[in-house]
């Protein structure tokens, strides 16, 4: 198949220089106290705002070039683009590379009807970021390239005898997230720590700038005054960090849904930027349960799929969200639509006994030392930290219950927990490695720790168990050692 050299949508060109901008604020920002704290007068007090005007005109006009030097088509069995600004770069991409192309719509592309267009590979020659990207094209032909392709793909990976039948694609929505669902995901993340931290991020940028020093010697009047007030205005800081991440939860997940073709699984989500990431089948590579004390306590959960592929500066595109929130209750019913050959099962074989002092003692641990010395400096108080020893030693009793494994029909299942609780379920043709590791205190009582990696990012994603009776050990080595 052959087509005319296209050139993206006139507004990839802005896009880009937004683009440009957003990681040139800083110095924009800089520039502008500079020249609002400026003595000088004449032609040099202007100057850092003509400085300022004259690097966006140049970045603009490089947005603009680069839009015009940039074209696509797809020409025997390739994808192939050639863009640069001064050197002309030529890329061709075969079909059967192509794993997925994941769409989203960004503020500026929506009134247009325009997608952009990241086109995700099998041994990406980067792990830094996707093979190629489509700014801004039209959706109606975004949808066809993508139908093109794979339509190209399946009949390539048919026999020449065989005979191709055009079937309709299958196209099941399986599951769409509810208004309810959405305020449960926003009250039980931890989006508010992420605001805070965002804020406190953007302002140690202004250091030279905003008079810290005065601002904390005057609040310090404020606090030897009254302890109340300090606590009410924290209060009400948190309150308002907390409506803005229910309602940036709403912003990034609003209109979720997860549909189903014959090879691929399609999400679907986003109010102001809608995103849709196509995940085929045969990337998969484990299903990850994760329960949040909250969570867990509520009857709810979220579901993880191990990608294999994925870049380092694309968030969620190793560990993708299948279901960021969901009835527990429901996950067996709708990972069993969705991977019938998995064995989603809640009985698991649980640690032995003897090892629930190691998990509590490593646990309490990590509070000893600093109780310790919280205790010597401020003597009667520190011994407050007391408290916190308990509940770390607590934690490592809920850990050591939470422990399981079990083999069935070619697969792994592991139960552990950190904080969550993650339930996790491996094939045996997708587990990259498994490790057993024991320490000297691990070997006397006859215990190991259990370690899996899957083919998931850059590093893979690890599952580890702890403490593992040794003829359990034994019998998973076996399993997966040897063909059953």
């Amino acid at each position: 198949m052959m087509s005319e050299y296209k050139r993206l949508h006139p507004i990839s060109a802005i896009v880009n220089f937004m683009k440009q901008v957003k990681e040139m604020i800083i110095p924009i920002v800089v520039l502008l106290f500079v020249n609002g704290s400026g003595s000088g007068g004449g032609f040099w007090r202007y100057m850092p705002v003509i400085s300022m005007v004259t690097v966006l005109v140049l970045v603009l006009g490089a947005g603009i070039i680069k839009w015009m030097r940039f074209t696509y088509r797809l020409e025997d069995g390739e994808l192939r683009i050639e863009h640069g600004l001064f050197v002309k770069k030529k890329r061709y991409i075969p079909y059967d590379r192509i794993q997925s192309l994941n769409f989203s719509e960004g503020i500026l592309h929506r009134p247009f009807g325009l997608v952009k267009v990241k086109v995700e590979t099998a041994g990406s020659s980067s792990d830094k970021k996707s093979e190629a990207e489509l700014t801004a094209i039209l959706k109606e032909e975004a949808i066809q390239i993508e139908k093109t392709i794979f339509k190209e793909k399946e009949r390539l990976s048919e026999s020449p005898e065989a005979v191709v039948e055009e079937k309709p694609d299958r196209q099941e929505e399986i599951f769409k997230m509810s208004g309810k669902d959405l305020l449960m995901l926003g009250l039980t993340s931890g989006g508010v720590w992420v605001i805070l931290s965002g804020v406190g991020a953007f302002l140690s940028q202004f250091d030279d700038f905003i008079p810290f020093e005065e601002i904390y010697e005057g609040a310090s009047g404020y606090i030897r005054g009254g302890v109340l007030i300090i606590g009410i205005l924290a209060f009400v800081g948190l309150f308002i960090a907390w409506l803005l991440s229910l309602v940036w939860t709403f912003v990034v997940y609003g209109d979720f849904r997860i549909r189903l073709t014959d090879e691929n699984i399609i999400i679907n989500r986003g109010l102001l930027e809608k995103k849709q990431v196509t995940v085929p089948f045969k990337r998969v590579q484990g299903i990850r349960i994760i329960e949040n004390p909250v969570r867990q306590l509520l009857g709810y959960c979220s579901v993880q799929i191990e990608n294999a592929g994925g870049s380092a500066l694309e968030k969620d595109s190793s560990s993708i969200k299948l279901f960021p929130i969901v009835r527990k209750r429901e996950v067996e019913n709708l990972l069993a639509e969705i991977f019938p050959d998995y064995s989603v099962e809640t009985e698991f074989n649980r640690l032995p006994v003897r090892s629930i002092r190691k998990y509590m003692i490593r646990a309490a641990a990590v509070g000893v030392i600093p109780t310790v010395v919280v205790s010597i400096f401020l003597w009667p108080y520190g011994m407050w930290g007391l408290i916190l020893v308990a509940l770390l030693a607590f934690l490592g009793y809920r850990q050591h219950r939470s422990g399981g494994w079990k083999l069935s029909e070619g697969q792994l299942s592991l139960q552990y927990r950190t904080f969550s609780k993650s339930t996790v379920f491996l094939k045996k043709n997708r587990i990259q490695s498994l490790d057993r590791q024991e320490t000297w205190f691990q070997s006397r009582m006859d215990l190991s720790t259990l370690r899996t990696t899957v083919k998931s990012g850059d590093a893979g994603y690890k599952s580890t168990l702890r403490d593992l009776e040794e003829k359990d050990m034994k019998q998973i080595e076996i399993w997966y050692s040897y063909e059953e």
